[in-house]
């Protein structure tokens, strides 16, 4: 084929895959205003398919830094306009919640699905609507294939208070986003999507805490940076299966970031308390059975969700302490 008939891609590349795609040692991040130019041109469709893989796979390689990620997060604020009637019907009544109750709205990004174990999301997300906390938890059940996700758990739920926790698919207010997330089934392997979701807040909320969870140890201090510099309110704490709630039965590392500071609510349990079932069912609906259960007896809540829960009303009324 002639060159001059080849497709010519609308936005090039080149440049920041120059930056980017040197290797795992000579690689340079992008500065903050880099990256949000060049996931707003992603966001918009401008980036041809071949370079899209490029710069996925050589952010994944590198790793991202937390000027890419917080240019990446401008490029989405700025993308929040795609929010279709069901999402902004969503935001205004969390918003009109929050009023009411004079609680900041916690969102919890839920992207991972649980494999091993059951996945509680829910139960936490449960625990802080019966507090009164109006409660957003945001996924892609596409993104959740092989893993029971939380969506499902959520469906079957009969949830005991008026005011029950909201699910929400991303696709509904970032469709370019949840995308991405897709690509993970062509790429065979998570890309810097995976890493935005858990961070994501949306906009349109007027007052917020974030509650986010890692796995691996890097992400301890890229998520707390990140969350400073954008002067959130946000809890991070090692996940249970990935997901963004305390083990049942064991209290993790768990610190709390407000007002660009960031300190340690929680010190790490270091052995697992006896379970009642070591093995229990993690189909979709056995875990929604045994979260009924244990919201209409609160006296045998499990520790680690009590904890998590605390650690959430601690910082909502805490003064900032000292960055640790």
């Amino acid at each position: 084929m002639n060159s001059s008939t080849q497709p010519v891609s609308p936005f090039s590349c080149a440049p920041f895959i120059k930056e980017i795609g040197r290797g795992k040692e000579g690689a340079r991040g992008l500065d903050r205003a880099q990256a949000r130019e060049l996931m707003a041109a992603i966001l918009a469709g401008l980036v041809s398919p071949l370079e899209l893989g490029a710069v996925l796979i050589a952010l994944r390689v590198k790793g991202e830094t937390i000027d890419e990620l917080l240019g990446f997060l401008d490029a989405l604020a700025d993308q929040s306009v795609q929010t279709d009637g069901t999402a902004a019907s969503v935001f205004q009544q969390l918003n009109d919640w929050s009023v009411q109750s004079g609680k900041p709205v916690v969102v919890i990004p839920s992207y991972n699905g649980a494999r091993r174990k059951p996945n509680l999301t829910a139960m936490i997300a449960g625990l802080l609507a019966e507090k009164g906390f109006p409660v957003l938890v945001h996924g892609h059940a596409d993104n959740a294939v092989g893993r029971v996700s939380t969506r499902s758990v959520m469906d079957q739920i009969q949830w005991p208070m008026a005011n029950a926790p909201v699910y929400l698919e991303l696709a509904h207010w970032q469709p370019m986003l949840a995308e991405l997330l897709n690509k993970r089934a062509v790429l065979g392997v998570r890309n810097v999507a995976h890493t935005l979701v858990k961070l994501l807040v949306p906009s349109q909320l007027k007052q917020t805490l974030a509650v986010c969870s890692y796995t691996h140890p890097e992400f301890w201090n890229l998520q707390r940076a990140v969350f400073c510099s954008l002067g959130q309110t946000a809890l991070v704490l090692r996940g249970h299966e990935g997901e963004p709630v305390a083990a049942p039965y064991r209290v993790p590392r768990m610190d709390g970031v407000k007002a660009g500071q960031s300190w340690c609510l929680a010190e790490p349990e270091s052995l697992m308390s006896e379970q009642p079932d070591p093995h229990p069912p993690i189909d979709a609906t056995s875990t929604a059975r045994q979260i009924e259960a244990w919201l209409t007896k609160s006296q045998v809540i499990p520790h680690g969700f009590v904890a998590q829960l605390q650690a959430i009303e601690t910082l909502i009324a805490s003064e900032t302490a000292a960055q640790s």
